[in-house]
């Protein structure tokens, strides 16, 4: 219904895409001359429609055809009509189950028939190389050729598959590409990804919530490791509300007294903010938050290989990530492995930066009009959304919500055992890889089996995902969103399907909500795909970490008191089944008392995240302008155009290189600066000053003789020759550009203004 009035009120962002299923139905009438064609005659026609009518009902019916004979699916008129409005430049929401896949790659093949190179980006590596995969036939019977990127993908794979008309990527992948291209220092050594059209998947995920990431390419240094186990071993000794304490939503922690006092005594009587000791008090700091703050299975995991940081948003491993300023040492210390060498962080890119610079852009998720306002706002893109084809017999049971994780903890299982019992399949979501197998292990004692999918065996994926929705089948798993698989009723063995659905279908419980209202309706989604019965159930503690981070103090006390004493009975009423699930009607008013809470603390939630978002936005400007003029004049030098005047000698080669290179380190240190002032900056606004004002002014005076200074430096390089060393190697930094982000977010900022105020006296 708010769908409906959206498109009624024509609210802001919204778009009827009626004119787009128009379409799809007309092509039926191309269809039988779409089908006399033979393979050739279809791919010729096809190119011949796709470059004088895009998106027309003959070009449908030919794709449709094409999509019939090279992959044995037929296309329905809703998939026709969302290609042609991903074709069009929208963002079209279809729900789990109704053919994304097939219709991004036919959006993508009729965008490359007209001539235009194609990026299909998706959030993972599974997604892009499982998509150009299959639809790879489809793609080579009308002439077209596919190739995919991947995290291990190498440079000259890179290179190769950019010439192709249709890339699959993960969106991270190509803006690292993008950063890895400002640093070559040869025309041959760029991978040159072409920002022409792009298809995002699962768009709201991509677009609004990592636009606020932003990609970090940093590089190694010439900097030993920091002894950092000198700390750690100090830090082991502190004792949790004696010697450190921790804020209410563990964002950060802080040395109490008597801590400042142990430590000194243990290291000799010394003063810790004596400036020689500072950098050791950065270490104990940083030490603190490794060990307090950051959780092993949760914020990473520990293998053969030392530290896997894992990325929440997508629930896998962060291949070459790391935390920056030093954290990322201090948990390695932590966890007894190899200390890495410190990086330096060479530049930085936003999703949304990236994304802007793509001439044509759409996307396609199962959750799009919930944020069509901000895709209005961000992208100027407008989106619609494509009706199911079959009704939704999926049953959505009203949220409960639990004093504390253990009480849950005991509704869940017996959730879950009961409808395994009765031959349901049942996939449990879950917030974190700690918290999926320490409810693995339950279920075990509980004697039911479940298999788990988690970043600590996300290659299993597809094989764990293919048999979910078996009769009895129980699958535990972090984060859905990013996984963008579906559930099929039966599994693998279409005879399965009808005991299935004949005990229910697919039953979907969250353990606890995400941040985010769209996260809650993919994981539910999962269940009820295309017609299918089903249903979901969301349970909640009132100890998570939405609930006590973003819930307003005024309204804690109407949490406890709603809850107080209705753990067992909601977790008997979570066992029994649909009709005792609601509960003795007194229950019944407590739990809906708390469930408003819990809604108004998720709205909250999603209210600082969209305000993150232009915050993000706006202070990217700045950077982002300044960078693209460097960028220009590096392109300049890079065809070999020095200014010989600035330099105060004739260009030569060897001067291009040394120019580069002194652009290149000019810009890294005007980076740090400038990271530094946006840390700080929302202090302004106690001045009455607007933060993102005062930090443009800023900006703009800190690089006002940015290339005077740069060419200054080359003189001096030129006129005394030293050896000018690049780093040997890159990774990421997994960083968030959200001062009021989530706890982890907020603890890596903490530990990284103790870094730059204590060893480099930039705060």
């Amino acid at each position: 219904m708010r769908r409906w009035l959206a498109r009624v009120a024509n609210a802001p962002g919204t778009s009827s895409l009626r004119r787009f299923e128009r379409d799809a139905a007309a092509a039926a009438a191309h269809a039988d001359r779409a089908a006399a064609r033979d393979d050739a005659d279809l791919a010729a026609a096809a190119r011949a429609a796709a470059r004088t009518a895009p998106g027309s009902p003959e070009l449908l019916a030919l794709l449709r055809e094409a999509a019939t004979r090279a992959i044995g699916q037929r296309p329905f008129d809703g998939q026709l009509a969302a290609a042609s409005a991903l074709v069009s430049g929208h963002a079209v929401e279809l729900d789990t189950g109704e053919g994304k896949t097939l219709a991004g790659a036919l959006a993508a093949a009729g965008l490359a028939l007209a001539g235009r190179r194609v990026h299909v980006l998706s959030v993972n590596d599974y997604l892009a190389e499982r998509d150009a995969t299959w639809m790879g036939p489809l793609f080579a019977l009308l002439g077209l050729t596919p190739a995919w990127i991947g995290q291990r993908t190498s440079a000259d794979d890179r290179r190769r598959a950019y010439l192709a008309d249709v890339v699959y990527a993960p969106v991270s992948e190509v803006g690292y590409d993008v950063l890895r291209d400002r640093f070559v220092t040869g025309a041959a050594d760029a991978v040159r990804p072409v920002l022409d059209a792009a298809i995002v998947d699962e768009a709201d995920a991509v677009m609004i919530d990592e636009a606020m990431s932003p990609l970090v390419l940093a590089g190694s240094s010439d900097d030993e490791a920091d002894d950092v186990t000198d700390a750690d071993a100090l830090v082991r000794a502190l004792d949790a509300g004696v010697h450190f304490a921790v804020d209410d939503d563990r964002a950060t922690v802080s040395l109490t007294d008597a801590g400042l006092d142990l430590l000194e005594r243990r290291l000799g009587g010394v003063n810790l903010f004596d400036e020689a000791h500072a950098p050791l008090l950065t270490r104990v700091n940083l030490a603190l938050h490794a060990h307090v703050l950051v959780a092993r299975d949760v914020d990473y995991l520990v293998d053969d290989d030392g530290i896997r940081l894992i990325n929440t948003a997508r629930g896998r491993v962060a291949h070459l990530q790391r935390w920056p300023d030093g954290l990322h040492a201090a948990v390695e210390a932590k966890e007894g492995v190899a200390v890495s060498s410190p990086g330096r962080v060479l530049d930085t890119l936003t999703v949304h930066d990236l994304l802007r610079r793509y001439a044509t852009l759409s996307g396609m998720s199962g959750t799009v009009l919930a944020v069509a306002a901000e895709l209005a706002e961000f992208y100027e893109l407008p989106a619609g959304r494509i009706e199911r084809r079959l009704p939704n017999r999926r049953v959505d049971h009203p949220d409960r919500v639990f004093p504390d994780a253990g009480s849950r903890e005991r509704a869940v299982v017996e959730a879950v055992r009961a409808r395994h019992e009765a031959g349901r399949p049942v996939l449990v979501g879950t917030q974190s890889v700690a918290e999926s197998e320490r409810l693995g292990a339950v279920l075990a004692e509980a004697g039911v089996s479940a298999r788990v999918l988690n970043a600590r065996n996300d290659a299993q994926e597809a094989a764990v995902i293919a048999r979910a929705g078996e009769p009895g089948a129980v699958t535990i798993s972090t984060q859905l969103s990013g996984r963008g698989t579906d559930i099929r009723l039966g599994g693998p063995d279409e005879a399965a399907r009808d005991a299935a659905a004949d005990a229910g279908g697919l039953a979907v419980i969250a353990v606890g909500r995400y941040p985010s209202q769209r996260l809650d309706a993919q994981l539910r989604g999962r269940a009820g795909r295309q017609g299918d019965p089903g249903e979901t159930l969301t349970l909640v503690a009132a100890t998570d970490e939405l609930v006590r981070t973003h819930t307003p103090p005024h309204l804690l006390p109407r949490l406890h008191a709603a809850v107080a004493g209705h753990g067992a009975a909601a977790g008997h009423g979570a066992a029994a089944g649909h009709g005792a699930l609601l509960g003795r009607r007194t229950a019944g008013a407590r739990t809906d008392a708390a469930v408003r809470v819990v809604d108004q603390a998720q709205r909250i939630a999603e209210g600082a995240r969209r305000d993150r978002h232009r915050a993000t936005w706006a202070y990217s400007r700045a950077i982002a302008r300044q960078r693209d003029t460097v960028l220009a004049h590096r392109d300049e030098v890079l065809r070999g155009e020095v200014d010989g005047a600035r330099l105060g000698m004739p260009a030569s080669a060897a001067a291009r290189d040394v120019v580069l290179w002194c652009l290149d380190e000019q810009w890294c240190e005007h980076l740090a600066h400038l990271s530094a002032v946006r840390d700080g900056i929302h202090l302004q606004a106690l001045a009455g000053l607007n933060p993102a004002d005062e930090f443009h002014r800023i900006a703009l005076r800190a690089f006002a003789g940015f290339f005077d200074e740069a060419y200054a430096r080359a003189a001096a390089l030129l006129a005394a020759p030293t050896a000018l060393r690049r780093p040997s190697a890159t990774w990421t930094y997994m960083i968030s550009d959200n001062p009021l982000g989530t706890p982890m977010d907020r603890a890596v900022r903490t530990a990284g203004r103790w870094v730059r105020t204590h060893v480099y006296g930039l705060e």
